[in-house]
């Protein structure tokens, strides 16, 4: 189904949860068939969950305040000069919690370390996310707070894609072609297994990893469990992150009374999917004549095709020129107008920025796994494995 509008397309469920957004980044985009949608490949990798303590009775706010870790400034006296709670880590064997205490209560961490060994693979449902880390909190310091959702605010969430490139090295690939990928007016950071786009953004962010070298490193660290045969599938495992940060999470409730803890499963994949779609094209590129076959196929009239086989060969010539010297120094050859016309032409077969990359960002073209078939267990890589 595709949606093309300027404002909001939103259907709410029975339930009063919601299955379509708002076309935030771009005005054109692909919606799931509600009627269609099959279990989707993802995880809830990071909540940060706030409540204010007043919601919290005095015996339970002084529970906290007593187990909480302190900062002091003491004089040379041995006076206090002043003192605050810190933030402070709630560890049961490998699992992990992050909590502060002051005017807020606040509790960051990873869902699927609540409940697991490691975060390699968890649950889209926000829900049962956002109450496991409640009751985990609940667990550990032996008090009753709040579970109802509408009392707690939500300031991050981190929806992560898992996909097997078939060996560490098939990883370590990708992630140099990602790191040549620079597109719109988000800053690239670049580290040797990660690529990270936004870095620092209060609206959102995307970063790209080597799972492996970070399981491997969490595991020495005892910070994670892992069996020996799940840290050789995590070394074929390449990860997508996206971040909804603050400020988008408060404009989706603002302007389109969006509530995170009625974020669907489709919702939130849709958000990753449109993020990472500026840097990921699903076209299978066989060879550069195949680009040209496909764009003359395009020729026609109507939304979707291009108005004139001139303009496929010009579009087909600026991918060249794009490939050749970059996308920055050929858009500077260009004038405005004309370069958009050839931006607009390529995208009806699916050729986005990351293709208008030099020739060398190609590795994730010449394997059959596609990076919009991600996995979602570790019997999906097994099978594969054995296979």
């Amino acid at each position: 189904m595709q949606v093309v509008a300027s404002n909001p397309v939103i259907k709410s469920t029975i339930d009063g949860t919601y299955c379509i957004y708002p076309p935030v980044f771009n005005s054109s985009i692909s919606l799931p068939d509600p009627i269609s949608l099959v279990p989707l490949a993802g995880m809830i990798d990071w909540l940060s969950l706030s409540i204010d303590v007043s919601f919290l009775s005095p015996e339970v706010r002084e529970i906290c305040y007593v187990n909480a870790d302190r900062i002091q400034k003491i004089n040379r006296h041995g006076e206090i000069i002043f003192e605050k709670v810190s933030s402070e880590w709630l560890r049961s064997d490998s699992n992990y919690l992050e909590v502060s205490f002051g005017t807020m209560l606040h509790l960051r961490g990873s869902p699927a370390r609540v409940v697991n060994c490691n975060n390699v693979f968890g649950s889209l449902d926000i829900k049962e996310c956002a109450l496991t880390m409640i009751r985990f909190f609940c667990t550990m310091n032996k008090v009753i707070i709040p579970q109802n959702l509408n009392l707690w605010n939500c300031t991050r969430i981190d929806i992560t894609r898992n996909y097997d490139m078939g060996s560490l090295q098939g990883v370590l690939d990708a992630i140099d072609a990602f790191k040549l990928v620079k597109v719109g007016r988000q800053k690239c950071s670049t580290e040797d297994t990660t690529v990270s786009w936004g870095r620092g953004s209060d609206l959102h962010c995307g970063t790209i990893y080597a799972k492996g070298p970070q399981s491997r490193k969490l595991f020495a660290r005892a910070k994670a469990n892992f069996t020996p045969e799940q840290l050789r599938i995590t070394d074929r495992l390449l990860r997508a992150e996206y971040s909804l940060r603050s400020q988008q999470l408060r404009r989706l409730k603002t302007d389109f009374d969006l509530l995170w803890h009625k974020f669907t499963p489709e919702f939130l994949i849709q958000y990753h999917t449109d993020y990472f779609g500026k840097f990921i094209s699903n076209v299978e590129v066989v060879d550069m004549g195949n680009i040209l076959d496909l764009l003359i196929s395009k020729v026609g009239q109507g939304k979707g095709f291009i108005p004139t086989e001139g303009q496929a060969t010009s579009a087909y010539d600026c991918y060249l020129r794009c490939r050749e010297k970059g996308y920055q120094n050929a858009k500077g050859s260009y004038p405005k107008q004309t370069f958009s016309r050839h931006l607009k032409n390529l995208s009806t077969i699916g050729v986005g920025p990351a293709d208008l990359q030099p020739s060398n960002v190609v590795p994730l073209r010449r394997r059959q796994v596609v990076l919009d078939q991600p996995v979602s267990c570790w019997d999906d890589i097994q099978l594969e494995a054995k296979g």
